[in-house]
């Protein structure tokens, strides 16, 4: 049997719903900014469940070349998803500073921590995976 034209758009329509967003903001005062991210990521499988994440930023430029950087984020699981197919809630900070060489080139860098609340680990691991030092270039266009 052939399903209608109606059905056949009205299913393309559902399958382009939205599945997650992204907002940020921020806001600069002289050499000091403030900026914040929410987000949102809903899994096609709602087994798995979803996620939310939050991000709050605080930025301060000491002379004309150096930006240092400080932020705080959490992410934790929405829905009610699968216990054994559930991400940990966790939450980070990030502390970092980039360096410009120019007007159209930085050199960045930081650490990243990262805890993870609430885990359950499958063996007595004690390497830290959620400890990171980053290093990069910036380029302005």
């Amino acid at each position: 049997l052939a399903r209608p034209a109606s059905s056949c758009a009205r299913a393309a329509v559902s399958a382009l719903a939205p599945s997650g967003y992204n907002l940020g903001a921020a806001v600069g005062w002289r050499r000091f900014a403030v900026s914040g991210d929410v987000s949102k990521v809903k899994d096609a499988d709602p087994a798995l469940g979803g996620r939310e994440t939050a991000i709050v930023g605080v930025t301060y430029s000491l002379n004309n070349r150096l930006t240092t950087r400080l932020a705080l984020g959490t992410e934790r699981s929405t829905d009610k998803p699968l216990p054994a197919l559930r991400k940990a809630d966790n939450m980070s900070l990030d502390a970092g500073a980039s360096y410009s060489l120019s007007r159209r080139i930085a050199v960045t860098g930081g650490v990243r921590y990262q805890i993870e609340r609430d885990r359950i680990s499958a063996l007595n691991d004690d390497r830290r995976d959620s400890q990171a030092v980053y290093i990069g270039t910036a380029f302005k266009f």
